[in-house]
């Protein structure tokens, strides 16, 4: 059977509650409260060959908040007493029902076969070497700063440069040393990888993209006569998104006689002594090319590809998801002679969505500017402008 496009659904779900008002044992008024959802669906593929294929949910569980209880106002001019069955008395927020998941970004696939090359290096040679021409100057720059503080960070642009310094020149250098010092553990984790390449099944990788979290308090309120009922809730959205890949072997495994030549070929990998290794380091050595990289990912591109552990990668696939939990918290009434009220009910809102390609393209984006960026940003202006005038005119 070949493969097919199928849509699946469930029915809406629907939450029914009242709230039933009176006075002297007899109910005067009653008012009901109804939530309809839109029905849940899937859209995926069957039959075979059994291939990823693209991937769209949506879909609703749980119960909606609500209140149960009943209060007795104060004033009993219109009502003495009103009860509560299921009642819901907020609406469904704007924010679950118009949720999305993240955009895909430009070029993912080549930001995946990159993240996930088995001969990725883990450092490269050209950065050491920069460190290193660097590491004597940047001494001396911290010798300057002991001895004449007050003269390298007593100003704005003295402090920016200072601060561009440990961004570019003391962090990288102390995160490619951390790396060196652990090295052992990266080449024992990457020969898993390898032998996992060549165990038939071929190489699985997942590699995590971006992903956010916001929680939003949601507080509803109803009334009884000049009783108030507060009902508070909790939204939180949750987005990740993640890629997947299989890399497969183009030749038969490498002849390594012992454990040592194996661990051998493997720190050649990790130390970027690679033409992979090399054409990444030569690119991240050139002046602002980390400023072109906040808007391309072209310098990734060197890692297109893998020669030095032939291998080719397949089922390339881009996963969204988004998760909205809308939960009951807290209920109370104010200006009342007695109350008793509970409050429950969580209600789930999924998305998934997954794109397949196989196909490597460099992407373009509109850089995403975190305090990082920010902060570099604002070093470089001040060390440009400091001290000088600026008009608008």
């Amino acid at each position: 059977m070949s493969r097919l496009t199928r849509t699946r659904t469930r029915a809406a779900l629907v939450f029914n509650g009242t709230a039933k008002f009176g006075k002297n044992g007899t109910v005067t008024s009653t008012t009901a409260s109804t939530r309809t959802l839109p029905a849940s669906f899937i859209q995926d593929s069957y039959g075979r060959p059994v291939v990823p294929s693209p991937l769209n949910l949506s879909s609703w569980e749980g119960t909606f908040p609500r209140i149960n209880g009943f209060v007795k106002p104060k004033v009993t001019t219109l009502f003495d007493r009103a009860d509560y069955e299921n009642f819901t008395v907020q609406a469904l927020p704007t924010a679950m029902s118009s949720m999305t998941t993240l955009p895909i970004p430009s070029g993912w696939q080549l930001d995946l076969v990159a993240g996930t090359n088995p001969s990725r290096p883990l450092v490269t040679i050209p950065e050491l070497i920069e460190d290193l021409v660097d590491l004597p100057k940047q001494i001396k720059g911290l010798g300057d700063i002991l001895v004449n503080t007050r003269k390298r960070l007593g100003t704005p642009k003295g402090l920016a440069g200072e601060y561009l310094g440990v961004q570019f020149g003391w962090r990288p250098l102390i995160d490619d040393l951390e790396k060196l010092l652990n090295l052992q553990s990266y080449v024992i984790k990457r020969n898993k990888e390898l032998n996992q390449l060549y165990s038939g099944k071929g190489l699985r990788r997942r590699l995590k993209f971006v992903d956010d979290t916001v929680t939003t308090a949601i507080v509803s309120t109803t009334s009884v006569s000049t009783s108030v009922i507060t009902h508070a809730c909790s939204l939180s959205i949750k987005r990740d998104t993640w890629g997947t890949i299989r890399w497969r072997p183009t030749t038969p495994p490498p002849y390594h006689p012992d454990d040592a030549s194996q661990n051998a070929f493997t720190r050649r990998l990790l130390i970027g002594a690679t033409p992979e290794g090399l054409a990444k380091g030569l690119w991240a050595v050139i002046p602002w090319t980390w400023l072109i990289g906040w808007f391309t990912n072209f310098g990734k591109y060197t890692l297109a590809h893998s020669w030095s552990v032939p291998a080719q990668y397949e089922n390339m696939c881009f996963m969204s998801r988004a998760v909205a939990t809308y939960e009951s918290g807290g209920v109370g009434a104010t200006n009342t002679v007695d109350d008793k009220l509970v409050a429950d009910g969580k209600l789930i809102r999924s998305l998934k969505t997954r794109v397949v390609s196989n196909t490597v393209t460099v992407g373009f984006n509109m850089p995403y500017l975190d305090m990082f960026r920010l902060s570099i940003a604002g070093a470089l202006f001040t060390q440009r402008f400091a001290g000088k005038s600026i008009s608008v005119f």
